[in-house]
């Protein structure tokens, strides 16, 4: 498993057969499948695995609000460690003991918090949208660890030279083009306004 998902860390999940993940072991192809019987099967293997990597202890000792923090940024380093896993997740139609133990006890970490199980099901799916959307964006920054460097503007400020897009041309002057902006300050603002949101929801609900 472990070489598997050192192959698609490494090269993307297309480049993943199970034919060279067998010339990687040392083994013959058919050999690998009286283990594995497919590569289906064996995604399913690595994306339990995947959910495995994500779990995080209950909340005890500390509020919901910190916990879901501590859990969506596991979320994070765990999906930019195996990018090719964000759009795999919720496609499996089989899940093994990792994917159900993660998502029982997401639920059961807000069941116990007081929420109902509606909130606490728009909960999980609002992490998730938010996780996973930031994720898939951190991953196609044409500039490395959120940091912009003003060069690599140069060609957005180029495309903006005609002065149709006045809105764009006021954002990167006045926020992206500043030296301490970072993108990753976007996830700061995100988790703020989810856990507002869903704060608001949980009083309301009491």
């Amino acid at each position: 498993m472990e070489s598997a998902m050192a192959q698609a860390d490494s090269n993307g999940i297309h480049a993943l057969s199970m034919r060279k993940l067998a010339g990687t072991l040392g083994v013959e192809a058919m050999s690998l499948y009286h283990h594995i019987s497919s590569r289906e099967v064996l995604l399913d293997l690595m994306v339990d695995r995947v959910f495995e990597e994500m779990t995080v202890g209950g909340p005890e000792g500390q509020n919901w609000k910190s916990w879901l923090v501590a859990l969506s940024s596991r979320m994070r380093t765990v999906l930019i460690r195996h990018p090719w896993a964000v759009g795999l997740l919720d496609s499996r139609r089989n899940p093994g003991p990792g994917t159900l133990s993660y998502q029982n006890a997401r639920l059961g970490g807000l069941r116990n918090a007081g929420f109902s199980m509606d909130l606490a099901a728009h909960a999980i799916a609002l992490q998730d949208s938010f996780v996973y959307g930031y994720v898939v964006q951190e991953l196609a920054l044409p500039f490395e660890d959120g940091e912009v460097d003003l060069e690599e503007l140069q060609g957005f400020q180029n495309a903006m030279q005609s002065g149709e897009y006045p809105y764009l041309q006021e954002m990167v002057d006045q926020v992206v083009s500043r030296k301490d902006y970072s993108f990753h300050r976007e996830w700061d603002y995100g988790m703020k306004m989810l856990l507002a949101g869903l704060e608001s929801q949980f009083e309301q609900s009491k």
